[in-house]
C-alpha cells in the first residue's frame, strides 16, 4: 500500500533516476525505459484510511530490475545505503544482486550480470529465498 506519493516518487527518482512524466493529486507516472518500448511505473496513493479487499494482502511483493553494468549497480547500492534502505546482497555464478526497501516497505531488487551478457530467463526459474527476508 502506497501511503505517501511524494516520498515514493522521490525515492524512484533519486535511487533509480526515473523521470517523473506526470503527476496529479494521488497519482504519479515515472518513466523507467523509453528507448525501444515505454516502461512506466504508475504510483497511486491510497491513504491511511483506505480499506480494500485483497490488494493490501495479495499483490506486488518485489519489483526487480536489471542494471546495465556492475558500476550502475554500485551507484544504486550506494544510494540505497545512503537512505539506510539496503537490506540484502547476494551473488550467483551469473549475477550479483542487491535488495532495498521502498519507503512503504516494498522490496526492490536490482541485479547485474557477471558474464557481460544480459541475465538469462533461465536464471529466473528458481526464485531466490531472499524474497522471504522482508515481512
Amino acid at each position: 500500500m502506497l501511503t505517501n506519493l511524494k516520498q515514493s516518487a522521490e525515492f524512484y527518482q533519486n535511487v533509480f533516476d526515473f523521470r517523473l512524466t506526470s503527476q496529479r493529486e494521488e497519482v504519479a507516472a515515472l518513466m523507467v525505459y523509453e528507448t525501444k518500448r515505454r516502461q512506466v511505473i504508475l504510483l497511486r496513493e491510497l491513504g491511511r484510511n483506505w480499506h480494500g479487499a485483497g490488494r493490501r494482502n495479495v499483490g506486488l511483493r518485489m519489483l526487480s530490475f536489471e542494471a546495465g553494468t556492475a558500476s550502475e549497480l554500485e551507484v544504486i547500492e550506494q544510494k540505497l545505503v545512503g537512505r539506510q534502505a539496503l537490506v540484502w546482497q547476494g551473488q550467483t555464478e551469473a549475477y550479483r544482486a542487491i535488495m532495498g526497501v521502498h519507503p512503504d516497505r516494498t522490496q526492490i531488487c536490482v541485479a547485474s550480470s557477471l558474464t557481460g551478457t544480459p541475465i538469462s530467463s533461465d536464471d529466473w526459474k528458481e526464485v531466490d529465498d531472499a524474497i522471504y527476508t522482508i515481512e
